[in-house]
């Protein structure tokens, strides 16, 4: 079947509730930030310098609009790896479905995507334990595609061992959220940035509840402008690189503070050793996928999707909403989600 590039735009969907505008921002009744996901004073990178990295969206067939969600990491050809709360019920809301589910692999533009770069998505599994009223604990999902990736994209390595990382004393984040507090579109390019890791006793002493078992917690770094990640990022990798200068994904983003800025409570995220056994069963049908650097030079940043697309001409992209029937979104509206009344004060999902 002869597919015509049709380009979509990107209307940034960031959280799976729809609220109303007073109830974007959330602080707590003494104007301390509460918990909240781009990545604050990030570094511009291209996709080669992550081919590792996914993006999850939902996007209508027959439609000109789609709505990012989350990032994610491509564990191999035929599975991803993301956030439990990205795929939980309430993203498919206002109308959306698991049909409308996509991945969007090597492509970091949020206003130069072609529908038919979009993968379709065959299952969807959270983690059984997985529990949004604690914590968001155990917020680790893992996506099977209907067909497998073709693109030139690295699969990402996962840690085998607490020693691999916990001397560390730089981690990396990765994303396509919010650059602020302030910011109401996300970024159009991929940006990473540095941050500081805490101990269990420091991320505790911060945040109520912090599971640390199951979780890890990083901040910026003092007396340097803050890095941390905002609305947008959740799902995506915390990453340490490792003596072969290769990254290895040792967190997924989970949540953070609302006010994105503010070092008064650290980004937090899913400890990925904890899930390995759970990962590679899951995902042992898969095949790795390789980067191969020599043909960056000669390649764009389009994906091939499921149809191996390739887009022959420039399309002049419209910003374009969701109809009514996607449940009155409308562009660049965050949404975010409160599980219980404590949290709805104090902390909020970083999709």
């Amino acid at each position: 079947m002869k597919l015509s590039p049709v380009i979509v735009a990107n209307i940034s969907l960031l959280l799976g509730l729809q609220v109303s505008a007073s109830e974007v921002t959330v602080k707590t009744a003494n104007n301390q930030p509460g918990l909240s996901t781009a990545v604050i004073n990030g570094e511009r990178i291209t996709s080669n310098q992550a081919p590792f990295f996914a993006r999850l969206i939902l996007h209508r067939q027959g439609s000109n609009s789609f709505a990012d969600v989350c990032g994610g990491t491509i564990v191999n050809d035929r599975y991803i790896m993301t956030a439990a709360h990205c795929v939980g019920g309430d993203v498919f809301s206002n109308g959306w479905s698991e049909d409308d589910l996509r991945v969007l692999v090597k492509n970091p533009s949020g206003s130069d995507v072609y529908v038919q770069e979009f993968k379709d998505v065959k299952t969807i599994t959270q983690h059984p334990d997985y529990d949004e009223s604690d914590l968001w604990i155990n917020d680790i999902a893992i996506l099977e595609l209907s067909y497998p990736i073709t693109d030139n994209v690295q699969s990402i390595t996962l840690p085998q061992d607490f020693g691999d990382y916990s001397a560390q004393s730089v981690y990396q984040i990765f994303g396509l959220g919010q650059t602020s507090s302030n910011d109401t579109s996300g970024a159009d390019y991929l940006l990473t940035a540095d941050v500081r890791p805490l101990t269990d006793i420091q991320c505790a002493s911060l945040v109520s509840g912090y599971h640390s078992q199951e979780t890890l917690c990083a901040n910026g770094f003092p007396n340097k402008p803050y890095t941390g990640i905002c609305r947008g990022d959740s799902g995506g990798p915390l990453t340490y690189l490792d003596s072969d200068g290769s990254y290895q994904q040792i967190g997924i983003v989970s949540y953070g503070s609302s006010v994105c800025e503010s070092p008064s409570i650290p980004s937090v995220f899913t400890e990925v050793l904890n899930y390995t056994t759970w990962i590679e069963r899951l995902t042992s049908s898969g095949t790795k996928t390789a980067y191969d650097a020599s043909k960056a030079a000669f390649e764009d940043y389009y994906s091939e999707g499921d149809s191996g697309f390739e887009p022959q001409d420039t399309v002049v992209t419209e910003t374009d909403s969701v109809g009514s029937s996607g449940g009155g979104l409308s562009p660049f509206l965050f949404i975010f989600l409160f599980p219980f009344s404590y949290l709805r004060r104090r902390c909020e999902r970083l999709i």
